[in-house]
């Protein structure tokens, strides 16, 4: 590996070992506190969001306020058609103000999209963690499976990627990392059988299935940010990127876990 890759390197492995005890920490206690969390990166991931898809201030703060609406609709489990349709109506309302900047219709879809692609998705982990019995293990199994898949990818990647998958969207992505990702996604997934002590049908099936995913929503950032011409979201976490940049597979992981867990495995 090259010098700065290196850099690079370590300075994921620093922010890992400081953030994921945190992260294990909210999730085990549950509750309001992980609440807060989730809010905390959504509230961050929309701000990226919009002012990366260069949003005004007043857009950008509306977003964020309707993103953290979406949030607490989950949490309480009450008025989330409502909610959406009173985010759905604000931003639309709000876009009329825009034209006089000369931006055209596209653009409140964005603002829109911003939303649902942020908070309405990543919300689902609150749903998710109240499962009773088993929210803690299903948590703390997706983040785990999801990130080690990421892992895979990145590395596999690394070290033996030779064929780029997309390259329109994505140049260093390659064939070769997305199986990593898979594959490691499915041994994550049997090393997390150890304690949800699920039949061996849905261990395989879901740890196929969310390192599938996971790559599906690191492939559909990576496209946004080809659009928007920007190669991170954000600084915040050095040698990631931005809250964005690190939650991306997470918003598709989670939505497909919860339904996956809610429709087919509990009775």
């Amino acid at each position: 590996m090259k010098q700065e890759e290196v850099e690079v390197l370590l300075k994921r492995i620093v922010v890992a070992v400081i953030f994921i005890p945190l992260i294990i920490f909210f999730v085990v206690r549950g509750g309001f506190l992980f609440f807060l969390l989730v809010c905390a990166i959504v509230g961050c991931g929309l701000y990226e969001f919009y002012r990366t898809a260069g949003r005004g201030k007043g857009l950008t703060g509306l977003g964020i306020f309707l993103g953290m609406l979406i949030c607490l609709s989950f949490y309480i489990r009450k008025g989330l058609p409502f909610v959406l349709a009173v985010v759905i109506f604000s931003l639309f309302f709000a876009q009329f103000f825009e034209f006089k900047k000369k931006r055209n219709s596209t653009d409140a879809f964005i603002n829109i999209g911003g939303v649902l692609y942020v908070s309405f998705l990543f919300s689902h982990i609150l749903l998710l963690r109240d499962i009773p019995g088993v929210g803690t293990k299903l948590t703390l199994t997706v983040l785990f499976v999801t990130w080690m898949g990421d892992t895979g990818a990145y590395f596999i990647g690394e070290r033996w990627g030779k064929h780029r998958l997309f390259p329109q969207i994505s140049p260093h992505k390659s064939k070769e990392g997305f199986l990593g990702a898979v594959l490691v996604s499915l041994l994550a997934m049997f090393i997390c059988q150890l304690w949800l002590s699920l039949p061996p049908i849905h261990i395989l099936t879901v740890g196929i299935l969310t390192g599938t995913m996971g790559q599906i929503g690191d492939f559909f950032e990576s496209m946004l940010k080809r659009q928007m011409e920007v190669k991170d979201f954000g600084r915040l976490l050095p040698g990631h990127g931005g809250i964005l940049d690190r939650f991306d597979s997470l918003l598709f992981t989670v939505p497909l876990f919860y339904y996956y867990v809610k429709y087919l495995l509990i009775p």
